[in-house]
């Protein structure tokens, strides 16, 4: 039997607050997904479930969908993960060993597909992010090249050559002897 979570739990696992889980499971609800309820008729959430949340939050957080767009691409995604489940259980006695064992294999085989699907989603956005991160070197190494050569071009002031005005020889006597008739 597949592992059942509750809401506090889903939320806690997924980062988010109670009230935004609840938020987005109205709005799957709305468009068609199921959630099976529990006591007090409060959602039970199974591992389709919780992967169809992160779907749903990756979408809205990460590729900056709207909230409809992302449920409906998430009801989408899990319709072709799990097509047309039962929703009732077989009971103990209705059902031989071999078929219980069919069923079995039939989840493993829809949680490998799962599994599969996850791991392109993750290469993918693998692959996204270090494409990010090199335009981001790109721009920071031109961004780095165009201040430098603005600081160059700024501080190339234009100088003047000192010219200097060497006195010849036998100006400094003249110096003097006019000095020395002043005295």
């Amino acid at each position: 039997m597949e592992q059942a979570y509750f809401s506090s739990e889903v939320a806690k696992s997924l980062g988010v607050g109670a009230s935004t889980l609840r938020k987005y499971s109205l709005a799957l609800e709305a468009a068609g997904y199921h959630f099976d309820r529990g006591i007090n008729n409060s959602r039970v959430f199974y591992q389709k479930d919780i992967i169809t949340m992160q779907r749903v939050f990756n979408a809205v957080q990460e590729q900056n969908m709207s909230i409809d767009v992302a449920v409906e691409l998430a009801v989408k995604q899990q319709q072709e993960a799990f097509p047309t489940q039962v929703n009732e259980e077989p009971t103990a006695h209705s059902e031989p060993l071999s078929a219980k064992i069919a069923h079995l294999e039939e989840q493993q085989q829809t949680l490998i597909d799962v599994n599969k699907q996850l791991v392109k989603e993750l290469a993918q956005y693998q692959r996204w992010m270090q494409e990010k991160i090199e335009s981001m070197e790109h721009k920071n190494i031109e961004i780095r090249d165009r201040l430098l050569l603005a600081s160059m071009q700024n501080k190339q002031v234009k100088r003047d050559i000192p010219v200097y005005h060497l006195s010849s020889f036998f100006s400094l006597f003249k110096r003097k002897k006019n000095a020395a008739s002043f005295n």
